[in-house]
């Protein structure tokens, strides 16, 4: 069944769409996704195709994640988090024990949310996710922070600003921006008090990366006043 879903796939491969997105997920030498292969397939055909072998079986499924093909990868994670509400044990545990095929921010920042956020908070147990945003690697920090948004969205905060705050000094400038992201995430969703205390007592810690990110939807007066720290 994945063979007709790669011929579809392959059908709407664009090279002018891959060569001008292929900066943006680090696919040069040195860089992070310097081994990624990408197709350029629009992310909405992508959805679209993948939704319709929403029941590809678990050892295509794999095979289209282990891929070094990034289309496929992202094709793979739509497919097991539409699965997910048949067995979230098991897609659960699929997406941890391959996380190192899950390492660009867009297959992080897409999935992470609605696989590991949501088996946490319906199932009570955050332990993964502090587990993660202790990791080596950065991509799993980074999954860690932004799985918190299935609880943000929620109206929850529960341990998502500990995790945060673990990650604030990040070597990483992929760790910094989504801690930022989410931190605005829980200005608009939760409390925007919160977090405009969080940053008066963290301003010398925080990454300007992370600190633009974060007062991204303040008032444009607020904005420039945490920018200067003006406060």
């Amino acid at each position: 069944m994945h063979r007709e879903l790669i011929a579809e796939l392959e059908r709407e491969i664009d090279p002018d769409y891959a060569a001008a997105w292929a900066p943006f997920f680090g696919i040069k030498p040195g860089k992070y996704g310097e081994h990624d292969i990408l197709l350029g397939i629009h992310v909405p055909t992508l959805r679209k195709i993948a939704a319709r072998y929403k029941s590809l079986p678990e050892t295509s499924l794999l095979e289209l994640l282990h891929s070094p093909i990034h289309d496929y990868r992202f094709a793979a994670l739509v497919i097991l988090s539409l699965q997910y509400p048949r067995n979230p044990q098991h897609c659960h545990e699929l997406f941890l024990q391959n996380m190192d095929y899950i390492n660009n921010w867009d297959l992080v920042d897409g999935f992470a949310p609605n696989i590991l956020g949501r088996w946490a908070l319906e199932q009570h147990d955050e332990s993964k996710l502090r587990e993660l945003s202790y990791s080596l690697n950065f991509w799993q920090r980074r999954m860690a922070i932004v799985a918190y948004q299935y609880f943000y969205r929620r109206g929850v905060l529960a341990n998502g600003l500990d995790v945060i705050d673990w990650n604030l000094e990040d070597a990483e400038p992929l760790v910094h921006k989504a801690c930022g992201w989410m931190l605005r995430v829980i200005y608009v969703k939760i409390d925007k008090h919160l977090v405009e205390s969080y940053i008066i007592d963290n301003y010398t810690r925080m990454p300007r990366a992370c600190l633009r990110n974060a007062i991204e939807r303040m008032p444009e007066a607020e904005r420039q006043k945490f920018l200067k720290g003006e406060f």
